[in-house]
């Protein structure tokens, strides 16, 4: 295999890791939603502290952050198919994060 086909094969592979750790991303973040509302009734019934770290939002806001250092730590390679593919799926990732830090 040429060194070129290796790359275009490792920004293919690349691409696809992004595209998993973005959906990831949306289902920690939807975890750590309804952890929260859990949290909340918790604390309005006047729950037992043990019971409110037990359903502390830690755990999902730990792996949330790692999945974002692992998005932002994506590098830009050459031009190609899949270079075009990995920069879409950059750019839906980024679209994403400016809209929800607008809400």
């Amino acid at each position: 295999m040429s060194a070129n086909a290796q790359t275009l094969r490792q920004l293919s592979i690349k691409t696809g890791v992004v595209r998993r750790l973005f959906k990831e991303e949306q289902v920690y973040k939807d975890e750590a939603a309804q952890q929260e509302k859990v949290l909340t009734k918790l604390k309005e019934s006047d729950a037992e502290g043990a019971d409110i770290r037990n359903a502390s939002l830690e755990e999902a806001l730990t792996a949330l952050e790692d999945l974002v250092t692992a998005l932002a730590s994506e590098p830009e390679v050459s031009t190609s198919t899949e270079y075009k593919a990995a920069k879409d799926q950059l750019d839906t990732v980024n679209e994403a994060w400016k809209a929800e830090s607008k809400a």
